[in-house]
């Protein structure tokens, strides 16, 4: 068919212009509680403010998870547990957060479960002295002793439920004599599972005793003075602390703003 005949062919579409998403969006930097030596650990974006809508009261209660080895500042160490923080409070384009949860990686879980041994998991509803109320999961395995003729160490159903119930009275008796700051600080350092080691070897000897993971069920309400016990720079974990990364976020800038350039150099060619 001819161009003549045909109305519609020859005309061009009108191209929608793109729009950079990342533009309409405001960046804030997380900061982490006490006892975490780290201050800075990441950075998040929300739609800057438009109408009624005002970014710093909708980034409130966003749930952020991080590594504990980047929060306390190591590489190498604790990088299989998982935190997770609540943003509170926003300061600035600083966000304070305060904990909200644990958790393991599926590969530090899954590196743990060998044959002919026998899983003990016990789930505790324990109250903090401060009024937060966790549930906690523990995950521990049998351990073959030395010299052990047999090639199984299968614990028998009556040994299992004396070790849950050891397992069961030294979390409450633990996590409600401390607060959540102290319990954080009690969690990071593997302490726990020390203790469970005690108090059961009389009934069967285990190994990997870990805590799996740690779920906020109910929490008091964080007010002004909360926080700031929970940012208080004296009750930190001393360690390295890692910078903010202030050179990083120039070059970033810099980048953001020579994109920006080249496109208006574009557009102006185009038209």
């Amino acid at each position: 068919m001819t161009q003549g005949k045909n109305k519609k062919l020859g005309k061009k579409k009108g191209q929608k212009k793109t729009i950079d998403p990342l533009a309409r969006k405001e960046w804030f930097e997380l900061t982490a509680p006490v006892p975490f030596s780290a201050g800075g650990f990441g950075y998040t974006c929300i739609n800057k403010s438009a109408g009624t809508v005002v970014a710093t009261e909708a980034i409130k209660g966003r749930v952020v998870e991080a590594s504990l080895a980047d929060l306390q500042g190591q590489s190498d160490q604790m990088a299989w547990r998982k935190v997770k923080l609540v943003i509170d409070d926003v300061e600035g384009t600083r966000c304070r957060t305060s904990f909200y949860g644990l958790d393991s990686t599926k590969d530090k879980i899954f590196g743990m479960i060998k044959k002919r041994q026998t899983l003990i998991e016990t789930q505790v509803e324990a109250r903090s002295s401060d009024g937060y109320i966790l549930r906690i999961f523990m995950i521990a395995f049998t351990k073959s002793i030395k010299n052990q003729q047999r090639k199984t160490t299968y614990a028998q159903r009556s040994q299992i439920k004396d070790i849950r119930k050891k397992i069961v009275e030294i979390v409450l008796k633990e996590v409600s004599k401390k607060s959540i700051t102290q319990l954080l600080n009690f969690f990071n350092q593997e302490a726990l599972s020390k203790e469970i080691l005690k108090a059961t070897r009389a009934i069967f000897p285990l190994q990997n005793i870990t805590l799996r993971k740690v779920k906020l069920v109910k929490r008091p309400k964080v007010d002004a003075q909360k926080l700031r016990e929970f940012y208080d720079d004296s009750q930190r974990s001393k360690g390295t602390v890692r910078r903010h990364g202030q050179a990083e976020d120039q070059s970033a800038l810099n980048l953001i703003k020579q994109g920006q350039i080249e496109k208006e150099q574009t557009q102006q060619e185009s038209e």
